[in-house]
Formats: C-alpha cells, sequence, structure tokens
C-alpha cells in the first residue's frame, strides 16, 4: 500500500505498536514502580488486542519489505525517505513478531513453557524496539508534512 492513506496506516499502526510494546515491557525508562504497575496492568488487559496488531504489523512489514525493493533505485534522489523507510519495515517485522509470539504460539498449539522462555529471552529488545517504532511514526509524520507542505524532497 503507498500513498497518503498507507502512510496513515504506518504511523497508526507504528503509534500503536510502540504503546503496546512500551506497555509490555513496563513503560517508559527510568519510570517510577507505580508507573511500572500501571503500564503492566494495562498490558495484561491489551494481550489479546497486542497479538492480533503484532501480527498486522508483521505482514505489513513483510509486505513492505517486497515493495522496499522497488524503492531503493531512487536512494541517490531521496535518500532520507528510502533509509526511513528501511527502518519501519525492520521495526514493523521485529516489534511485530514480540507481539504477535504469544498469540502466534498459543494458535498454533505450542507449548506455553517454551513460549515464556522465548518470549522471556527476547523481552529486553520489546522496549528499544517500541521507542523506536513510536520515534518512526514522529519521523514519519514530520517528514510528510516537509513533503506536503513545504514541497522538499528528503
Amino acid at each position: 500500500m503507498s500513498g497518503t492513506l498507507g502512510l496513515i496506516l504506518n504511523i497508526l499502526l507504528l503509534g500503536s505498536m510502540g504503546l503496546l510494546g512500551l506497555a509490555g515491557s513496563g513503560g517508559l525508562p527510568g519510570a517510577s514502580a507505580q508507573a511500572q504497575d500501571a503500564a503492566n496492568q494495562a498490558a495484561a488487559k491489551l494481550a489479546p488486542f497486542a497479538g492480533i496488531i503484532g501480527i498486522v504489523g508483521l505482514v505489513l512489514g513483510v509486505l513492505g519489505l517486497i515493495g522496499l525493493l522497488d524503492i531503493f533505485s531512487v536512494i541517490s534522489i531521496i535518500p532520507v525517505t528510502v533509509l526511513v523507510a528501511l527502518a519501519v519495515v525492520v521495526v514493523l517485522i521485529l516489534l511485530g513478531l514480540l507481539l504477535a509470539y504469544p498469540l502466534i504460539a498459543q494458535l498454533t498449539g505450542g507449548g506455553s513453557d517454551g513460549a515464556a522462555k522465548a518470549v522471556a529471552s527476547v523481552k529486553g529488545f520489546q522496549r528499544p524496539l517500541s521507542l523506536a517504532a513510536l520515534a518512526l511514526a514522529v519521523i514519519q509524520l514530520v517528514l510528510y508534512l516537509l513533503a506536503v507542505v513545504a514541497g522538499v524532497a528528503i
């Protein structure tokens, strides 16, 4: 999906995945114990949605990776846009895997013991990827506004 609709979908998906990932990892770094407990409670309530949104992000990330092959030819013209698109695809795939893994393991009948160990081993990557997703959503919005309002091709 391309154009303005694709951009809006990317921004919304990155924002929601970033917020869900932050809630699942205990909130922002350096937050108080009360804030971390509140984030954990919110993550427990949103766990089914996190899996579904993670699957959507994973699928759109893979489709974006396929579509990214077309825009590598314009990297000399708009390098920042191409690099941001590459970062978006990488974050969508990786954070999508992290958010969707418990749901995928449950749907495939995977052992809950193995799934819990696997999720615990990669849980440390969830917070940085979530922060990257939120930052990329803001960067994409700024790049879009620069391109549409100011006519700047970056």
